[in-house]
């Protein structure tokens, strides 16, 4: 019987939990397991503007974890929007998204048998930035970060100092318009420039790998490999699993989740790829991965 089911939790629930004065509660999920097993746990970041539920009915990962066997948490930003590092407001009058998402970590752990070795993060958009900053912050609890179209605040980068290498794997689309493949400021949906919730501006895709290549010690030059139409995958490897970095380039694709099950309005969003699975590519390379 699983902790889960010993403390009366459904294979999904609201979990209520404090932080900073303030109600924050997560949704976690846990497939029935031995007790000998521990869990795998996976954070999902939800974007700027949509709750973590619909966030996950985009990506599949719930289903996802019940197939492959991995806790998931879903927690919740205030307003729905991450303080990934990019406001311009002072940092003391922003949420401590980084204590948070701690929090949320303790906290499962201590209603979950989990392996703290295999703690990973996955986001999009602006939950990509946050789980890029957590990759900056946050490097001694997790084993390994996944983003799709978001990379990290240049302020961020500015002053990252991880404790230790962090496998990255990075999916993003040329022709997103909402965070530039190249970096810079966000944009509207529509393309132009969003001028209420300024943000700072993002680094952009290739040297936010170069900078990972240098900090998890990886080899200068990737393997490279195609897959048709549309997509470039360059792997950078080291001494260590560690080390491993992997980033997808996907030709013409915007603002979304390759192969999503739910896909966004291209008019809004940009063209979703069809090539290969994003849900299943991240944790492929996530699951391959300890702390």
């Amino acid at each position: 019987m699983s902790d889960m089911e010993t403390r009366g939790l459904a294979s999904r629930d609201t979990i209520p939990l404090s932080y900073d004065g303030l109600s924050r509660p997560y949704m976690l999920q846990a497939p029935a397991a031995p007790d000998s097993v521990h869990l795998p746990l996976l954070l999902e970041l939800h974007g700027r503007g949509i709750d973590a539920e619909r966030f996950d009915r985009i990506t599949g990962l719930g289903s996802l974890a019940e197939e492959a066997g991995f806790a998931l948490a879903l927690p919740s930003a205030l307003g729905e929007i991450w303080n990934d590092g990019r406001d311009a407001a002072p940092e003391g009058r922003r949420p401590n998204d980084v204590g948070y998402l701690r929090a949320v970590i303790d906290d499962a752990t201590s209603r979950l048998r989990l392996d703290p070795q295999r703690i990973y993060v996955v986001g999009m958009s602006n939950g990509a930035a946050m789980a890029g900053r957590l990759a900056c912050q946050l490097a001694d609890r997790i084993a390994g970060i996944a983003q799709v179209a978001g990379t990290a605040g240049v302020g961020i980068v500015a002053g990252c100092r991880p404790a230790r290498p962090v496998p990255i794997l990075s999916i993003h689309g040329t022709a997103d318009n909402i965070a530039p493949y190249g970096g810079g400021v966000r944009r509207s949906l529509l393309g132009h420039i969003m001028i209420r919730h300024a943000a700072g501006p993002s680094v952009g895709v290739d040297d936010w790998a170069r900078f990972w290549v240098a900090v998890n010690g990886a080899a200068e030059d990737p393997v490279v490999t195609a897959l048709p139409p549309d997509t470039l995958i360059r792997t950078w490897r080291g001494p260590t699993p560690s080390s491993d970095t992997a980033f997808y380039r996907v030709e013409g694709a915007g603002h979304t989740w390759p192969r999503s099950r739910f896909a966004l309005p291209a008019v809004l969003f940009g063209r979703t790829s069809d090539t290969f699975d994003a849900t299943r590519a991240i944790w492929e390379f996530l699951a391959a991965h300890r702390r």
